[in-house]
């Protein structure tokens, strides 16, 4: 057991290393190809479902914790945020090395194959629905190989996902079969020596399989990679990087900072702008009723007077009050016209759970534990309805754009629905500057930029700490502001409207497909083992 526990931890260091990491800042697509062989080969010889779950639960817990240990730095909250989720992580992905366990045990020669379907449907199943966490996908490894990540305009970021997992179980296959394990008299486990020759040859079959399957995901990519797209328009926007974390200071240093960089971005281009993009968070109070306070703050040079002398669209973060009394209020993005007037506002649907959005909030013991334990005081309401906007630009006419907030843009059947409603572009807020890790930012563009492939459709990114981007419809980044520094940038934006790719049509079709074929093999075995065939005379 000691040696399954190192194999399963270091599983889980090559999974963490592999993604962006502070030694590899955009992931290693190498160790990538090679993060689940130990588990895989922990999970061959583990000697029980119980070790299986152990072994899982190790893997799991450590992977989560080594990728994602900067949500140590969300505000007062790190033993909630991180704590809480380790140990969630533990439980999910100890089932989750039972059922690989028992696969690996039963699928025969396939069991690499079942291996990477399994693991393709589980990175799907923990980034949908409320408590979905679309982090730490394996797919993320390869995302600077811009030729493998363009098969997620058919299947998705999990066909990337199924296929490297592919290629990692089976290479960890010819290690299985060809030094296989037994357990001796006293219930240890040990070697049984090298297999022969003609064996060994046979077990490289699926590493062949995986192999031709990953150059054909490739060679698919170079030709996706050379599809001519022309954008029918452009629009100019200002990405505006304040670097500062609205959880601290005065909103009225926060809109100075930010008012100042776009001017100064704004006087340096030759782009006359459409858009001004502030992060979320930017404004603390609403716009509509509180127009008479933006119009003398910041007392400098005021919000409303900037919006009006820029002839420019503002979009930006601020709270929508639902309620006064009780207090209830919505994350919400709001675009306002070059008049000062709002035009349309969009409440985040998607919020954090557990800290944007609480559930259980109208219980009063759950309530007290949330705030006197945790110290949260209260959630964000969650939005109910999709919204696009609307604007008029220079250079594209009529431009309808969606704004999936903050980490709204890792949710691909979100921002999919957002493009079958007739959004041209998606306009992301964020706030991550609370992480203080570059890694952190990373990771979350790393995640956004799937959403470009699938839907081939240009994402811009105005963050307040970074990642502030644009990336166009095939995942390349196009323009960029330095991580972690107060700045702002005029860009160019293509607009795309015209490709409809078989993930925008179809949208999680491929996992879906694989899960099927695991629950129909599923009930096939049970159906086996219930009515097992008699013996023959």
């Amino acid at each position: 057991m000691p040696r399954l526990v190192v194999l399963a931890a270091l599983s889980s260091l090559l999974l963490a290393l592999s993604l962006p990491n502070d030694f590899f800042p955009w992931g290693n697509p190498a160790i990538g190809l090679i993060a689940l062989a130990p588990l895989y080969v922990a999970l061959s010889y583990a000697l029980s479902y119980r070790c299986a779950y152990a072994i899982g639960a190790i893997f799991g817990g450590l992977a989560h914790g080594l990728a994602s240990y900067w949500l140590w730095f969300f505000n007062d909250f790190r033993l909630w945020t991180l704590g809480s989720t380790v140990v969630a992580y533990m439980i999910v992905y100890g089932f989750l090395g039972m059922y690989l366990y028992g696969a690996i045990r039963r699928a025969g020669i396939a069991r690499s194959l079942v291996f990477a379907m399994v693991w393709a449907v589980f990175e799907w199943a923990k980034s949908s629905g409320f408590l979905g966490y679309p982090w730490g996908l394996l797919a993320y490894s390869w995302s600077t190989i811009a030729q493998a990540t363009q098969i997620a305009e058919s299947t998705g970021v999990y066909g990337l996902s199924f296929s490297i997992a592919f290629v990692s179980s089976s290479l960890a296959g010819i290690i299985v079969a060809v030094w296989p394990a037994h357990k001796n008299y006293t219930g240890h486990l040990v070697m049984t020596g090298i297999q022969p020759r003609e064996y060994r040859f046979l077990a490289t079959g699926p590493t062949v399989v995986s192999i031709i399957l990953f150059l054909a995901i490739l060679a698919y990519g170079s030709i996706s990679l050379d599809k001519q797209r022309t954008p029918r328009g452009h629009l100019n926007a200002v990405l505006v990087q304040q670097n500062e974390d609205p959880w601290e200071g005065t909103e009225s240093e926060s809109l100075s900072v930010s008012i100042a960089l776009a001017r100064e971005a704004i006087a340096g281009s030759s782009l006359v702008p459409d858009i001004i993009l502030f992060s979320e968070s930017t404004l603390r109070r609403p716009w509509e009723g509180f127009e008479h306070f933006y119009e003398q703050t910041p007392k400098t040079y005021s919000l409303m007077a900037f919006i009006i002398d820029s002839g420019a669209y503002l979009f930006t973060g601020a709270p929508e009050i639902l309620s006064y009394e009780p207090f209830e209020a919505s994350n919400a993005v709001i675009l306002i016209d070059n008049t000062g007037a709002q035009l349309d506002t969009y409440a985040k649907m998607h919020p954090v759970p557990f800290a944007e959005a609480i559930p259980f909030w109208e219980y009063q013991a759950f309530r007290s534990f949330i705030q006197n334990v945790v110290g949260l005081e209260s959630g964000w309401v969650m939005g109910t309805q999709r919204v696009l906007f609307d604007m008029t630009t220079r250079g594209s006419a009529l431009v309808r754009f969606a704004a999936p907030i903050c980490f709204e843009d890792a949710f691909a059947p979100l921002c999919r629905q957002f493009v079958l409603d007739g959004a041209e572009i998606l306009v992301n807020l964020s706030n991550d500057s609370w992480s203080k890790r570059d890694s952190a930012a990373i990771q979350h563009l790393v995640a956004a930029r799937f959403r470009a492939i699938e839907l081939r459709r240009t994402l811009v990114r105005s963050t307040n700490g970074g990642l502030s981007a644009v990336i166009g419809p095939d995942g390349r980044i196009l323009d960029a502001l330095p991580l972690f520094e107060a700045t702002a940038r005029v860009v160019s934006v293509p607009v795309y409207s015209d490709e409809n790719t078989p993930y925008l049509r179809h949208g999680d079709w491929f996992v879906i497909i694989l899960a099927c074929i695991l629950a129909g093999l599923g009930i096939i075995l049970f159906l086996k083992d219930a009515f097992p065939k008699e013996e023959q005379a």
